[in-house]
């Protein structure tokens, strides 16, 4: 009895540090990702104003709002199995985390696809006038590594989950892993409506 209370005791101090460790984390990464919109937003407006000739706005490739689905999906599919851990629901919560893990790999290759159209028009002009393909494709490339960061820590929850490291009472680093993609999901849709806006 004792034991069991310690073993619990131990569960909750090490989900307070890890919750703890994630907040941190996570503000740190959205400091920086905001510093990076504002910066592109400065760059937009004073460099890109036309003085000689007109720049060509940006219009974004449809592999984007693709890619957007995928996004939106492998965050669903991670919470469900966030949902499906805590009810002691492996099976499931394993197909779930290997739905999660597809939609991310899909996500990543509409990337590839869209930042290689935004490259292309950026390099069509010598003038410099689709300059803003060139500063857009940065900004998704920078995303898209967070995004690959997110995979391998989803790929080693996958693995965990497979040796059944995970049940109702253990599970901070799913639910780590969810709010992670989680605020992938509202830095990209922040990326989208900057796009759009300053376009």
């Amino acid at each position: 009895m004792l034991k069991n209370a310690l073993v619990l005791q131990k569960n909750r101090i090490e989900l307070r540090q890890a919750k703890w460790v994630f907040f941190l984390f996570i503000a740190s990464l959205g400091v920086f990702f905001l510093a990076t919109l504002v910066s592109y937003c400065i760059i937009r407006v004073q460099a890109f104003q036309p003085v000689k000739r007109d720049y060509v706005e940006l219009s974004l490739p449809a592999s984007f709002w693709v890619s957007t689905a995928f996004l939106i999906v492998a965050s669903v599919c991670l919470q469900r199995g966030v949902w499906l851990v805590h009810r002691q629901r492996i099976v499931e919560f394993r197909r779930w985390l290997l739905v999660a893990m597809v939609a991310a790999s899909a996500f990543v290759i509409a990337q590839l696809f869209g930042m290689n159209h935004l490259l292309q028009i950026h390099f069509t002009q010598l003038d410099g006038s689709t300059k803003v393909y060139g500063l857009s494709c940065t900004l998704a490339f920078v995303h898209a590594l967070h995004v690959i960061g997110g995979m391998i820590y989803l790929g080693y929850v996958l693995i965990q989950a497979y040796r059944n490291r995970y049940d109702h009472e253990r599970h901070w680093a799913v639910d780590n892993c969810a709010g992670y993609w989680h605020f992938l999901d509202v830095v990209w849709f922040a990326m989208l409506a900057t796009f759009l806006i300053t376009r």
